[in-house]
């Protein structure tokens, strides 16, 4: 099988704990390739609001990752991403600094308030300073990552992003919780030819996580999103305690769908395909 994931944050735990992917701890470790024809992995740089130094500490991490991926297996294939977008200040030439990086996507904040919008945990919304980097954003075809924000900044994102993306959120028709997203979210973003990243967070997603998986899946194909489900596990981010622990695990996932009914063709479009024709327009 194929797997796309649209999110872990394994480089920030590599350049804090000073190791690298042979680290079998790791939930996403070079090994994991050895389960999948090919795995195309979102590697997201995570940045918090209260990081001193946003932008040296994402070149730190970025620069410290670059040389760990160097010897990996050909049929594991990085993507880089930035979780959190206080990592450009007020500064909107750091957006172009990204993208020369390679970054494919920038999520707009974390659960914190930035210069761009407000996050789960914070009111308010998307501010002038915000409206400026999403345009930059759309330009220069980077994915805007609505994962974390509140309401009011998602609404207003979702409006001017030509890339929508949430790389790691629930439904909370399945599960509520503050960080997920409505099913009439996922419509907003699917009108614009965005996905949604499933999350295997046992808090986000809820206790059972495979029966749970399961409910998000059948409740978007319900309402017409079969092209808009993908899966971002967040994992090396998150306590995946009683749940899915790591990228070894996800055949489980896909075997566990199987036997639920749900057709080869669709699951593929879910582990791998969906993803892969977003991430093809950037």
């Amino acid at each position: 099988m194929k797997f796309f994931d649209l999110h872990c944050d394994t480089p920030y735990e590599c350049y804090k704990r000073s190791t690298d992917l042979s680290d079998r701890s790791l939930a996403v470790n070079k090994y994991a390739a050895e389960k999948f024809d090919l795995l195309k992995q979102c590697f997201a740089i995570w940045i918090s609001e209260k990081s001193e130094n946003p932008f040296l500490l994402y070149k730190n991490i970025l620069n410290d990752f670059n040389s760990k991926i160097k010897d990996i297996p050909k049929n594991l294939i990085p993507v880089l991403t930035v979780e959190g977008g206080a990592v450009i200040g007020s500064d909107i030439e750091k957006v172009y600094a990204l993208k020369s990086d390679g970054i494919k996507a920038l999520t707009l904040t974390w659960n914190g308030k930035n210069a761009i919008a407000s996050g789960a945990n914070e009111t308010g919304g998307v501010t002038a300073f915000g409206k400026e980097v999403i345009n930059v954003l759309n330009n220069l075809k980077i994915a805007c990552d609505l994962s974390h924000l509140n309401r009011k900044s998602f609404l207003s994102a979702v409006d001017m992003a030509k890339y929508p993306i949430a790389t790691h959120s629930c439904l909370n028709e399945v599960n509520f919780h503050k960080r997920n997203l409505s099913i009439s979210d996922v419509k907003l973003i699917a009108e614009k030819g965005g996905i949604i990243g499933i999350c295997l967070y046992p808090d986000f997603l809820g206790k059972d996580v495979f029966e749970n998986f399961y409910k998000t899946v059948f409740l978007m194909l319900d309402n017409g999103l079969e092209n808009s489900i993908a899966i971002g596990s967040d994992f090396d981010g998150a306590d995946m305690t009683g749940g899915i622990k790591s990228t070894n695990e996800i055949p489980l996932l896909y075997g566990f769908l199987k036997q639920k009914g749900i057709d080869i063709k669709l699951l593929d479009k879910i582990f791998y395909e969906n993803a892969e024709n977003f991430f093809l327009k950037l």
